[in-house]
């Protein structure tokens, strides 16, 4: 039986699905556009409650859910890293392995970029996730610190 493929299917890795590429680029930004507009909005009903603002918050459990929510949308955020990152190795793998055998492959080029703006958005968006969780913990949602 004699396989058209150059590249032995044993030897090289497996392209990341589609739904892994999604993640690895969606996921971290998803994350913090989450974070970002629900802490503000609990923030704003507990704050404001009658449209007058208060120096302590309406809802007890307001500052224990903001950082609740901050470490949820922490840990979506590297995973969506994580998976950034296996998906980038393994398109680099399977570029290098497709240059070896002078083989050109669209499908891999778009794996591959989509892969890597992946890596770069997960990382910008895990460094703002960080950065807005240490702005909430800095600064109380209602000035009464």
């Amino acid at each position: 039986m004699n396989d058209a493929s150059p590249i032995d299917e044993k030897r090289h890795p497996v392209r990341p699905g589609g739904m892994a590429l999604a993640i690895g680029l969606l996921l971290a930004p998803a994350a913090w556009m989450t974070q970002t507009t629900l802490a503000q909005t609990i923030a704003a009903w507990g704050c404001f409650p009658h449209e007058r603002p208060v120096n302590a918050p309406a809802m007890p459990w307001l500052e224990h859910g903001i950082v609740l929510l901050a470490l949820v949308a922490l840990l979506l955020g590297v995973a969506g890293g994580v998976v950034a990152w296996r998906n980038w190795r393994r398109t680099g793998e399977l570029a290098s392995t497709l240059k070896e055998h002078g083989t050109i492959d669209r499908h891999a080029a778009r794996d591959a970029f989509i892969a890597r703006a992946g890596a770069l958005a997960s990382a910008l968006f895990v460094f703002a996730l960080i950065a807005t969780d240490l702005a909430w913990l800095l600064v109380s949602p209602c000035g009464g610190r």
